[in-house]
Formats: structure tokens, C-alpha cells, sequence
């Protein structure tokens, strides 16, 4: 089995009236992993659909009762666009054309050539596997709107809990969404305010110094969005430029990364734990964008962290892939966690439930809660995957909550 071939979830169907033929498919398809179903003839194969799913069809043309022209048209009625190859004697050119028009993947001549059919049917393979990952894209859009309007109204519900006076609660929800994403929208708010709230002295107008200081500050915040957005629009044209690394340099050079953030920690009295690993595991990465995804890591993890707490940095190897783990502890009583059924959403842009932290947007190259995006980002650029969620960590002397943040970078496999 060639273990590089995307394999989709449904098996191949051989349409074939004969068994030596039908033997001969089955067999090249088993070399790849393939499951397959064989129908003798057009109609049976065409019964076989209507009851059955399949990822794709090697049709031979010349069939009994309903010939493979005829079949394919048919199977275009039930499914748009089947991934189809032909495999048949009919070698004159008017019929490869004619066929082919039929939108068909490949058009194989008998008798088969091995490894040419080996190379197409893994190249349909794949082009299936990639035409239902789209698919499933597509038909999950709504699916992810409808959990992001889910997610603001359960933003604001914790927002505005527990606070009493109607204009502390639009103070509190301006200032809130500042931090977390304002500009336009909050200075018109803002400005209505001041509107109502103003006295004409002469010349001069006397405002209410909260509402203009939030006004001042709303200003400054929307020129680090307009920054922070080019920043991301700049990182996602520029060209990667990789290289191999050992993984035991990546882990040493980490603290040096985070000398612009440690600083921070003092606030909050947090330290942070580095890690220690000993592997010949290689990668192949851009140190300078591995350098933003640490840093963004590093970020997070101070936001959601408890007062007087630590943030655990892990590293080790775990089968092809090279792992970096960041944990921090949450307060159990507070929103900064994330809760299961949100996690889903925690790398989509605007969507954050951690509380307002002023006192590092200094350091934060990336506004509008981008920082998770644009590591979630990178870490696909360099072929790896990137998750966070909660955890109950028992390790210690009492159960606490905690959020793990973790990248897998894959290795490069030395060739034998």
C-alpha cells in the first residue's frame, strides 16, 4: 500500500463485464489501498449508485445491456461531477474525443499499461480526496456562522452579568470591545455619547472626560488595527523561506524570543518554564516566522494565565512529528477559559472570550484577535497542524484548569 495516497472514504466501482479484467482492477487498486465493488454491466452499475456512494468509476465502454457511454451520461443525472476513468479497447480518436467531453478524468487504452494506470488512478485518488475536502468546506461555512453568532451572544451574556447601572454596563461593553476590536463602530458610539452628554459654554464645549478619554484612547487602538491588518495582509504574500533545522536549536533559541515579553510577567507574577530536549529530529522551517508563532503563543497564554501562576513549555517528539506545548492555568470561576463546545472557534479571527489586557498591546503585532489565525496559519505553510483547548492538569498538588496550546511541525525522514 502506498501510504502517500490520499484514499477518500468510499470505494471504487469497476464497471467490467469481464472477470480477468475485473480481477486485474482489483488487484491494482488492493496495491493502493483502495476497496472496490464490481458491476458486470451499465445497469446494474447504475442500480449500484443510486443505493450506494462512491469515490470514483473505472468504466470499460463496451458493455452489455447499457454500454459505459451510456452509463456515464446517466450517472452525471444522479451525481454532478463523478471522478470517471476509462479503461477500453476503443482506440480511434473521434471516440476518445467524444468520450472525453463527457468531462471523464483519463482515458486509459487496453490493453493497460501498469504502471501508467497506477500513476492515474492515484492522481484521481487524489483529486477526489481533494474535491471532498471542498465540499465539506463549503457545506461547514454555514455551520461555522451560525457557532460565531452563537459565540457573540455568549461573549456579551458574561460580559454584561452581574453589572447594574445601564450606562457602567455601556462604559464596560465600549471598553471591552475596544480592547478586543473597535475603530469605526465605537467612535460613532462614542460620539453619540458625547452628543448627549454635552454643555455649551461659549465657544467651548465641557464633555465628559471618561467618554473623551476612551474616544483618545479607541484612536490609538484603531491606528494598531489599521497596523496590525497590514502586518497579517504583508505575512500572508510573503514568500516562506525554509530551511532544515535541528529541533534541539529551536528549543534552545525559544527564550530568546520571548526577551520583548518576559518583561509582562512581572505584572501578573508569572514565570515560565522552558523546556529541555535531546533529538536529532530535523525540521524544515522559517526561523522568522517560527520566531512570531512563539511569541503569539507566549501572548496567549499571558492573557488567559492566573495571577502568580507558571507557563509550561514542552517539547518532545511524538511519532513523525515534532511537538511544542504551551500550558497556562485559568481561573476556574472566570470566562478566560475556553469552553469545550466553542473550541471549535477559538482560531477564528474576532472571536475571544479573554478579558481585556491592555498592558501588552505594546508588544502585539497582530489586532482584532488575529494572533491565533495567523499561527494556525504558519504552522499549515510549513505542512504542520496547530490546536488549542482546555485540560484538567493533575500533575500538581491540587486540580486546575488549564489552556494547551500545541504545534506538531513535521519531521524530515532521512532517506535510507
Amino acid at each position: 500500500m502506498n501510504t502517500n495516497i490520499k484514499i477518500p472514504r468510499y470505494p471504487v466501482l469497476i464497471v467490467e463485464d469481464k472477470k480477468e479484467n475485473q480481477v486485474l482492477l482489483q488487484s491494482l487498486c488492493s496495491q493502493l489501498g483502495v476497496t472496490t465493488e464490481v458491476a458486470e454491466n451499465g445497469q446494474i452499475a447504475l442500480d449500484f449508485v443510486k443505493s450506494h456512494k462512491y469515490s470514483l468509476f473505472i468504466v470499460d465502454l463496451m458493455l452489455p445491456v447499457l454500454d459505459g457511454k451510456t452509463f456515464i451520461e446517466s450517472l452525471k443525472r444522479i451525481e454532478s461531477s463523478p471522478v470517471v476513468i476509462i479503461q477500453s479497447a476503443l482506440d480511434a480518436t473521434d471516440t476518445i474525443i467524444e468520450v472525453m467531453r463527457l468531462g471523464v478524468f483519463d482515458y486509459i487504452v487496453k490493453p493497460i499499461d501498469l504502471d501508467l494506470f497506477r500513476h492515474t488512478l492515484s492522481k484521481a485518488l487524489e483529486f477526489k480526496y481533494l474535491k471532498d475536502i471542498e465540499a465539506e468546506l463549503i457545506l461547514n461555512e454555514s455551520i461555522k456562522l451560525r457557532g460565531q453568532l452563537e459565540w457573540l451572544n455568549y461573549k456579551e451574556t458574561l460580559r454584561i452579568t452581574g453589572k447594574d447601572s445601564y450606562q457602567k454596563n455601556s462604559i464596560f461593553n465600549l471598553t471591552t470591545s475596544l480592547s478586543q476590536g473597535g475603530g469605526v463602530g465605537i467612535t460613532i458610539s462614542l460620539l453619540d455619547m458625547l452628543k448627549m452628554d454635552i454643555v455649551e459654554q461659549g465657544d467651548r464645549y465641557l464633555v465628559n472626560k471618561e467618554i473623551l478619554d476612551t474616544l483618545f484612547e479607541n484612536n490609538e487602538y484603531s491606528r494598531r488595527v489599521l497596523f496590525g491588518l497590514g502586518t497579517v495582509v504583508e505575512l500572508m504574500e510573503q514568500t516562506f523561506h525554509i530551511e532544515e533545522v535541528n529541533a534541539n536549536r529551536l528549543v534552545k533559541e525559544i527564550p530568546s524570543y520571548l526577551k520583548d515579553i518576559l518583561p509582562f510577567m512581572k505584572n501578573k507574577d508569572i514565570s515560565v518554564a522552558f523546556p529541555s530536549v535531546n533529538t536529532n529530529a530535523k525540521v524544515e522551517i522559517d526561523l522568522e516566522k517560527f520566531r512570531l508563532v512563539i511569541e503569539e503563543l507566549l501572548i496567549n497564554a499571558y492573557k488567559y494565565s492566573v495571577k502568580s501562576s507558571r507557563i509550561d513549555i514542552f517539547a518532545h517528539v511524538t511519532g513523525t512529528y515534532f511537538c511544542i506545548t504551551f500550558k497556562n492555568e485559568i481561573d476556574e470561576n472566570s470566562y478566560g477559559g475556553i469552553p469545550p463546545e466553542k473550541e471549535k472557534l477559538v482560531l477564528e479571527p474576532f472571536f475571544r472570550i479573554h478579558p481585556p489586557v491592555e498592558d501588552i498591546l505594546e508588544v502585539e503585532k497582530f489586532s482584532l484577535g488575529l494572533g491565533l489565525t495567523v499561527v494556525d496559519f504558519i504552522i499549515n505553510k510549513h505542512n504542520g497542524m496547530f490546536f488549542i483547548h482546555n485540560a484538567v492538569d493533575h500533575t500538581g498538588k491540587r486540580r486546575t484548569n488549564c489552556v494547551l496550546a500545541e504545534i506538531f511541525l513535521p519531521i524530515k525522514l532521512e532517506r535510507s
